[in-house]
């Protein structure tokens, strides 16, 4: 690994664990001290411990502001933990991604934190299906490759400007 490698990936590093520090900080300030669910619907609240309620009624007297500022906190941790190893990957796998990712150490960057929030994207969709009570592994899937085939795309895309360049 040259001088140039372990600074992209020592960048990566000090880039995901700001952001997993800011996701895990902000998660713990929404967790104690915002209440998702409307105060006047308390009989939910005793439902929900019980097990009389049911996923619709919880949904809403919920405060979709408080849950959308969870999702994201949840969506920026796992982007943290994502990307240094996205950017592991990447510099592992580099043959078969975009070929001015071994030139430019930005755009290496710039393409693991791509996927890197992708796959936030796909826990905090995850989590919003468990909090509705409709999570299953078929659909959590069929996400997930939805986002990698939006990936490839994105490849084959940066593949083909840098052709048209070089062919320029």
């Amino acid at each position: 690994m040259d001088g140039n490698d372990r600074f992209g990936f020592f960048s990566a590093l000090v880039l995901g664990v700001l952001l997993l520090l800011v996701g895990l900080l902000a998660m713990e300030y929404v967790v104690n001290n915002w209440w998702p669910i409307d105060i006047n619907r308390l009989d939910l609240v005793r439902a929900a411990v019980e097990g009389r309620a049911d996923a619709v009624s919880l949904l809403e007297a919920a405060n979709f502001e408080i849950i959308l500022v969870f999702l994201a906190t949840v969506l920026t941790a796992v982007t943290g933990i994502a990307l240094p190893i996205a950017y592991l990957l990447n510099r592992r796998f580099t043959a078969f991604t975009d070929r001015r990712f071994g030139r430019i150490e930005s755009s290496r960057l710039m393409v693991a934190l791509r996927q890197a929030m992708a796959a936030g994207v796909w826990v905090a969709f995850c989590l919003w299906l468990q909090m509705n009570r409709s999570f299953g592994l078929a659909v959590a899937l069929l996400v997930a490759v939805v986002l990698i085939l939006f990936e490839i795309l994105m490849q084959i895309r940066s593949r083909t400007a840098q052709a048209n360049l070089q062919q320029s």
